[in-house]
């Protein structure tokens, strides 16, 4: 282990041990109401599905206002008039809250510009997609293919595999690299929570040779910055989305059958998944301009958070144009993988307790989803 891994360990510590320090107190080291921010980002709430409702977590981050600051130093901006102000800004890019191992977000400057949302549209955006709506259809048949009846893990076993076959063909990646692109995928897993919260440090370092790996891959590329961001935050969100769309048609036998006589019932249900939980729940921002939202005066380089909260009667619009573009993608697998696993199983229904990952405040991500799949389709 180097020095330099040994110095990003410890700093990695110190911001996760100041997340749970104002989690719990409202001043250093003084017993009190606690900062419901830090226990956001910090990640360890066992109860946050429960409290994804109109109490709990997110109430008490809604009750602060619509923009406050966080004890972390931390712009944080909720509600839905707040948010709409924000939307689309070009005054803000991602930005990372924490250390990174391995950067891999485009640095604010170039977020700014028109230029990488072109080139996200063109790899992964609506005409992208529907030009690979054949591959897409396939690499979901041949997944749903290769489940038998019976109990079945729908993360390990569908969801992320067919995420990493899928944007394979969406990023052009040679057939004798898939392998290693899969496994560039799986170290990536936790970069965008990552963004936010400090993983352990095998994980960081995972993640940074996942990071080095795809670009790698891509280096050379015209449009090399966008292939990873869509590798990294694209591929993240598609494999959630899918996961999020399963664990709610768990109870819903009424919307499989429909989705087994009407494929086009797929969209319908993903529209829905995506209402009902975003994939985004916290969006780690920086000002890049001075603003004023809801009467609070942002300045050029203040940190900026956006939380989706349970009142806000829906998903919350996108701060940030090229977080937009990755959502073409991901919606299509979606789309093709429950229409595909629907066609080939009569039955789907629990088999266990989900499983959602800690340090995953922006993604919630599950990371097991059991299930029992019923018979095969007799034709």
């Amino acid at each position: 282990m180097t020095a330099a891994t040994n110095a990003l360990g410890r700093e990695l510590q110190l911001v996760h041990a100041a997340q749970w320090l104002y989690a719990i107190n409202g001043e250093p080291f003084v017993p009190g109401e606690g900062d419901p921010y830090a226990r956001l980002v910090r990640g360890f709430d066992s109860g946050e599905d429960r409290t994804d409702g109109t109490g709990g977590l997110l109430a008490s981050v809604a009750e602060r206002g619509p923009v406050w600051r966080s004890r972390l130093d931390t712009w944080v901006v909720t509600g839905p008039t707040a948010l709409r102000e924000l939307s689309g800004s070009r005054d803000l890019a991602v930005s990372a809250a924490v250390p990174q191992a391995e950067v891999w977000l485009p640095d604010p400057a170039r977020q700014r510009t028109t230029a990488l949302v072109r080139d996200l549209v063109l790899r992964g955006g609506t005409r992208a997609v529907r030009g690979h709506a054949g591959a897409l259809r396939e690499q979901a048949t041949r997944a749903a293919a290769r489940l038998g009846p019976g109990p079945v893990d729908l993360m390990a076993g569908f969801a992320e595999p067919l995420t990493a076959a899928v944007y394979a063909v969406l990023l052009d990646v040679p057939e004798e690299r898939h392998a290693a692109f899969a496994a560039a995928l799986a170290g990536t897993a936790p970069a965008v929570d990552a963004l936010l919260c400090p993983q352990t440090l095998e994980a960081t370092r995972r993640l940074a040779a996942g990071v080095r790996a795809l670009r790698e891959l891509f280096a050379g590329r015209d449009r090399a910055e966008a292939d990873l961001l869509l590798a990294v935050a694209g591929a993240r969100a598609a494999a959630d989305l899918l996961g999020n769309a399963l664990h709610m048609l768990l109870d819903r036998p009424r919307d499989w059958a429909l989705l087994r006589s009407d494929p086009a019932h797929a969209a319908r249900v993903v529209e829905e998944a995506l209402r009902g939980r975003p994939l985004w729940r916290a969006h780690p921002l920086v000002a890049c301009a001075p603003a004023e939202v809801a009467g609070a005066r942002i300045e050029t380089g203040d940190t900026v958070t956006v939380v989706t909260t349970a009142t806000d009667g829906g998903p919350a619009p996108l701060p940030v144009p090229a977080c937009a573009a990755l959502l073409p993608a991901a919606t299509a697998q979606a789309e093709q993988a429950l229409a595909a696993l629907a066609a080939r199983f009569e039955r789907l229904r629990p088999d266990g307790e989900p499983v959602r990952l800690r340090r995953a405040p922006v993604t919630r991500r599950l990371v097991r989803l059991p299930a029992r799949l019923g018979e095969e389709e007799t034709r």
